[in-house]
């Protein structure tokens, strides 16, 4: 017996939209020679990031990066959302391969926590915690109950416990029916899309400066010529360069 149900019964959804995900998308992705799978992948400093789904080119580069993310209190955005953020940013940074990562954000995410995640790159679909708990109702499955209460998601979880697999199965689908479509016109622009035709052109510079006193400054820049002129100013051999680590003015 789980100690918790509805963190158990929390956690089987959140696995069913993982695992109808890759399964939704491996026909399209295979058909382009491609593979999806769960992935642990590592950046430049060593940090793992397990990525639920991630789409491999033929000579094992990762292109696209898709993370389902449930959540049933809004209070666990900022933990999540947070999360998402530095992983797929991070990730982009290591693995120029990637050229799209996707957000499934399942269950109740607040307005600032989708604007932060989108700010950071990150496509975001969504599946509303009022679809996933009609979906199990429609299976005898209550979802839907107050915080505090114990009892229904002890039934919840027992009922879920007794389901075949087929039908585990079918709960999956029917709760992702609705992003699927959508998922599979994402991968399929990305992977038809000839990046050798299309012109690559800077639209950003970021320089990060370290000191030995454990100091951070992102520099931000529109053009590689303005970066440059900023580095300029960093050649000479100063035994003291705090002056130029103060904030540019936006």
């Amino acid at each position: 017996m789980v100690s918790n149900a509805a963190s158990a019964l929390g956690e089987a959804v959140g696995r069913l939209i993982e695992e109808a995900i890759v399964e939704g998308l491996s026909e399209v992705v295979e058909a382009h020679g491609h593979t999806i799978r769960p992935a642990r992948l590592t950046n430049g400093s060593d940090n793992a990031y397990q990525i639920d789904a991630v789409v491999f080119d033929p000579a094992g580069n990762p292109v696209i990066i898709i993370d389902p993310k449930y959540i049933r209190y809004t209070k666990h955005n900022r933990d999540k959302g947070s999360w998402l953020c530095v992983a797929h940013y991070n990730l982009r940074k290591t693995y120029p391969s990637i050229r799209k990562s996707i957000a499934v954000l399942a269950g109740r995410w607040s307005v600032p926590s989708k604007s932060l995640i989108r700010s950071f790159g990150v496509e975001i679909l969504e599946v509303p915690f009022a679809e996933i708990a009609q979906v199990l109702a429609g299976y005898g499955i209550a979802f839907a109950w107050p915080e505090k209460d114990r009892d229904t998601p002890r039934q919840s979880w027992e009922t879920y416990q007794g389901l075949d697999e087929d039908t585990r199965s079918a709960i999956a689908t029917d709760i992702t029916s609705a992003i699927i479509r959508q998922l599979r016109a994402d991968v399929v622009q990305v992977l038809e899309t000839d990046l050798n035709l299309l012109p690559h052109r800077i639209s950003e510079v970021e320089i990060l400066l370290k000191t030995d006193q454990a100091e951070m400054l992102l520099l931000r820049f529109d053009t590689a010529a303005e970066a440059l002129a900023a580095l300029a100013g960093f050649v000479a051999d100063r035994p003291d360069i705090s002056a130029l680590l103060q904030p540019r003015p936006h």
